[in-house]
C-alpha cells in the first residue's frame, strides 16, 4: 500500500528503491508512542524541565539561559535576531531582556543609524553569571544522552539539523 504523499513533500525512495513519503511513524504500522513529532517532543520537554530544574538554584529562568548562550554566538543582536534564535516569543523575550538588563546581564543601545531596531549584548556579568550556571546544565544533557552510543548522537544530530532546516524552508506554514 502506498503511503500519502502531502501536497509538495518530497517523497524518497527506501531502500528496495520504492518510493515512501516521508516516515513510516505514521503508518499503520507503528504507534503513537513511536512516532517521530511525538518522541521529539516528549525529548524536548523533559529537557526544558530539567533546564528549569538545573538553573532553580540560580534563580533564572530558561529564557535567560537560552538568551545568554544565544548572545555568546551573536553579541550584539537585534531582537529580531533573538527572538529567531532563541525561539522565544517577541513579547516574552522584551520581558526577559528588560529583566537581564536590569540584572547586568546584557545591555541595551539603539541599532546603528535606525532609532528602532535594539541591539542587545552580553556583559562581563553575563558571561561570568552564563560561567557559573553552564556546569549545573551540561550535567543535565550529559545525563541524558550517558548511555547513548556516539555514532547514534552524530546521526541524531544530522538528522536534526537536516529536519530544521526542511522547516525552515518548508512551503507549508
Amino acid at each position: 500500500m502506498r503511503s500519502p504523499s502531502a501536497k509538495g513533500v518530497p517523497a524518497s525512495r527506501s531502500r528496495s528503491g520504492s518510493r515512501v513519503s516521508g516516515d513510516r511513524s505514521f503508518s499503520q504500522h507503528s504507534t503513537a508512542d513511536d512516532a517521530i513529532p511525538y518522541l521529539l517532543r516528549q525529548v524536548a520537554e523533559r529537557l526544558g524541565r530539567s533546564l528549569a530544574e538545573a538553573l532553580k538554584p540560580f534563580e533564572q529562568t530558561p529564557s535567560v539561559y537560552r538568551v545568554l548562550i544565544a548572545l555568546t554566538r551573536r553579541s550584539p543582536a537585534r531582537i529580531t535576531e533573538l527572538a529567531e534564535l532563541t525561539l522565544i516569543e517577541p513579547s516574552t523575550l522584551s520581558r526577559t531582556v528588560d529583566r537581564m538588563e536590569s540584572d547586568g546581564l546584557v545591555t541595551r543601545a539603539s541599532g546603528s543609524g535606525d532609532g528602532r531596531t535594539v541591539q542587545v549584548a552580553i556583559t562581563a556579568n553575563g558571561r561570568a553569571f552564563l560561567d557559573r550556571i553552564l556546569p549545573a546544565v551540561a550535567a543535565q544533557y550529559v545525563w541524558s544522552i550517558h548511555d547513548v552510543p556516539t555514532r547514534d548522537l552524530r546521526a541524531l544530530r544530522a538528522a536534526l539539523k537536516a529536519m530544521l532546516h526542511n522547516l525552515k524552508v518548508s512551503p507549508i506554514k
